[in-house]
């Protein structure tokens, strides 16, 4: 009987386009399961919500050892996007005294982040007030997938020393590609001191892990906090600056422009540094910030 090598070649041709899809199922399989971490992720999110605990920034004492940086207690509005349910949207923006534009317009700039994603924690709102705070902690129950995380905003004893004390602000993208210690929504020092010092002042930041059952409720702290990390807290510094010679300084720059700088001989310490025209430091937080900042920078006198 004649062999048909018509049918012998189609035989291999069959059996070699099997073994090339079987190979590329393998290799997909194989990036999906140990090399792409996304679904990992995933599964991680709907079980957990991890949760930073930031850490109390460092303290600042003049020469003298009188108080001039300290913290009060912040907090930002946090939603989980995927975790949202359908909620009154009139009666939470009058919790907050928000408009329903201002919350759209809030939700858009959240959306358009770069760092946006339904499965993590978001900020919505930054530096609620105490009696806003109080109002949402009550209600916070009707709004599924909302939580409030608790920060740190600088308080000032003196209103002066802006330029030398500089101050905080939220990161940049550029900021988080510089240092993977910061995260999207995280405060570092901007100018000045605050600046200068930063690793020094801003501590190590903390973690907690709740655990939350098959419809996303929060049930507790995972195996009671075993894994959780307590915050550390930053260093604290004491300036050779004397705020009382600032402050007599300060006084007769006022209405000129120009500088002073006073130095001890004996040890080269900066006594007082004062740059004129200047500004309150509180004007730089709060939710102000961004206004207040945009008037100095478009002030032509330049403090």
């Amino acid at each position: 009987m004649r062999k048909d090598y018509q049918l012998e070649k189609r035989k291999y041709v069959i059996g070699g386009f099997i073994v090339v899809i079987a190979i590329i199922y393998v290799c997909r399989l194989f990036g999906l399961q140990i090399q792409d971490d996304k679904y990992k992720d995933y599964a991680d999110n709907n079980a957990f919500l991890r949760k930073t605990i930031y850490p109390s920034r460092g303290m600042v004492y003049d020469r003298n050892d009188s108080l001039v940086v300290y913290n009060q207690p912040a907090y930002d509005v946090m939603m989980i996007p995927r975790d949202v349910q359908d909620f009154h949207t009139l009666d939470f923006c009058r919790t907050l005294s928000l408009t329903p534009e201002e919350f759209r317009a809030r939700l858009d700039a959240m959306k358009s982040s770069a760092s946006y994603s339904s499965y993590t924690p978001q900020t919505l709102i930054t530096h609620l007030s105490a009696k806003d705070y109080g109002k949402l902690q009550e209600k916070l129950y009707r709004y599924p997938g909302f939580f409030i995380q608790k920060r740190i905003l600088r308080e000032y004893n003196y209103d002066i020393a802006a330029n030398l004390l500089g101050n905080i602000r939220e990161v940049s993208e550029a900021d988080i590609e510089r240092d993977p210690y910061y995260q999207p929504g995280d405060y570092c020092g901007d100018l000045g001191i605050e600046k200068s010092y930063d690793r020094f002042l801003r501590g190590v930041k903390g973690k907690e892990i709740l655990i939350r059952d098959a419809r996303g409720r929060i049930r507790g702290r995972y195996e009671d906090g075993a894994h959780d990390i307590a915050p550390v807290s930053g260093h604290d510094l004491r300036l050779s600056i004397d705020m009382g010679l600032q402050q007599y300084a300060e006084s007769l720059m006022v209405n000129k422009i120009g500088a002073v700088v006073a130095i001890e001989p004996s040890t080269g310490e900066i006594l007082c540094m004062v740059s004129s025209p200047t500004y309150d430091p509180t004007s730089l937080i709060g939710r102000e910030r961004g206004k207040n900042y945009s008037a100095l920078v478009n002030d032509p006198l330049k403090p």
